[in-house]
């Protein structure tokens, strides 16, 4: 009787093992998703199969900020984000990362009418490293990790151009650029106009994102004239798209400058060098000239104290032509010239101008640039100041 009791308590004994065992299982927590400290919300809980971690594509590519594209007919997700695309179709095994094929451990599939994709192929396809902790059963999207690398890569990059941008070496400009980029022959010609002039080049890095196989980011390149012949101080703005090249480095593949910021500094505006005095005068009457030949209407009069070479002479020669004396009405005087700048045959002027044609008083200060063209000073540029 014994032994039967005790052959009972065992059964019982491993019934209860097994139970508490299955118990876990059964009630385990769901799955659940972080792009960095921000948990992704899913209308249908992530699901594990076979090892693989799937859930809503839309939710997922909507954090990651890819946009959406689902074509029901093929049962086909797109999902895109700058120069980056990513497609997968429903049940089958192979996806395409910029039109490159890839295969998938298991196909997305649909599951309660909800469409679902494998997180991490999408995740890493996007560039973003992923991790799985078993016991909290989370999935940490890195995001930020990626850019934090990311942007060092691009300062590290900047700053080899500034090095080159200093010592005029333009091989070692070019060189930090994609051998495929589109824009290498006006970037060519850019720094070839660049090192004309003794500038010091600096920049600035800031808004990285990681898009897949490309990094995207918002630099500004300062070039300060240090000495000769005279320049604008500018900050130029540029959006890039850089890409690895063949041995694995970052290069700029394409940069677009969005926009020129005009610096007139305190030691250019408080400059107060000597100026013979015949040149002053000289550089007083074409100045006037201009005035005259505005308030005047005398188109003539106007282009001939404006420098062939300006940007002005064929934007003022076109206004003329199109009849803008017709339009608008001019009575201009200047309240003060000074030059700022003075060497060989180029001059900066600092005016302040007032226009009271129409009645209402119209006040401007800008600085004029004017360069000397078969003995007589012409206006090459002006510079508005705020």
């Amino acid at each position: 009787m014994k032994k039967k009791i005790s052959l009972l308590a065992i059964a019982f004994l491993f019934l209860f093992a097994s139970a508490a065992q299955a118990a876990p299982a059964k009630n385990q927590g769901k799955i659940r998703v972080y792009l960095d400290n921000q948990e992704i919300k899913f209308q249908a809980a992530p699901i594990m199969k076979n090892g693989v971690t799937f859930v809503q594509f839309r939710p997922l590519f909507q954090a990651l900020d890819y946009k959406v594209n689902w074509n029901s007919a093929n049962k086909q997700v797109t999902g895109t984000y700058l120069d980056q695309k990513l497609q997968m179709t429903i049940g089958q095994k192979t996806a395409y990362v910029n039109g490159v094929k890839t295969s998938l451990q298991i196909a997305p599939f649909t599951d309660a009418g909800n469409t679902l994709v494998p997180l991490r192929f999408v995740a890493e396809a996007t560039g973003l490293p992923v991790k799985w902790d078993a016991k909290a059963r989370t999935i940490k999207i890195d995001r930020e990790g990626a850019i934090d690398k990311a942007t060092d890569e691009v300062k590290k990059l900047y700053h080899a151009l500034e090095e080159a941008g200093n010592a005029k070496k333009l091989d070692a400009a070019m060189a930090l650029f994609h051998s495929k980029s589109p824009v290498l022959a006006k970037t060519k010609e850019g720094y070839q106009n660049q090192f004309k002039y003794d500038l010091h080049v600096s920049s600035d890095v800031w808004e990285v994102t990681v898009a897949g196989t490309s990094i995207h980011a918002f630099t500004s390149v300062t070039l300060e004239r240090s000495s000769g012949p005279f320049t604008w101080d500018v900050t130029l703005h540029y959006e890039n798209l850089l890409k690895k090249d063949a041995s694995g480095a970052w290069k700029i593949y394409d940069l677009n400058q969005y926009d020129t910021e005009y610096l007139a500094g305190d030691n250019l505006l408080d400059a107060n060098p000597k100026v013979p005095e015949a040149e002053l005068k000289a550089i007083r009457e074409s100045i006037d000239t201009q005035y005259k030949g505005f308030n005047e209407e005398n188109g003539p009069l106007l282009m001939s104290v404006i420098h062939p070479d300006s940007a002005f002479y064929e934007m003022f020669q076109n206004s003329i032509a199109e009849g803008i004396f017709d339009e608008v009405n001019f009575n201009l005087t200047a309240e003060a010239v000074r030059p700022v700048f003075f060497q060989g045959e180029e001059t900066v002027v600092y005016i302040e101008e007032t226009d009271d044609a129409d009645g209402d008083i119209i006040n401007t200060t800008s600085l004029y640039w004017l360069k000397k063209a078969n003995g007589q000073w012409l206006i090459y540029d002006v510079l508005e100041l705020e």
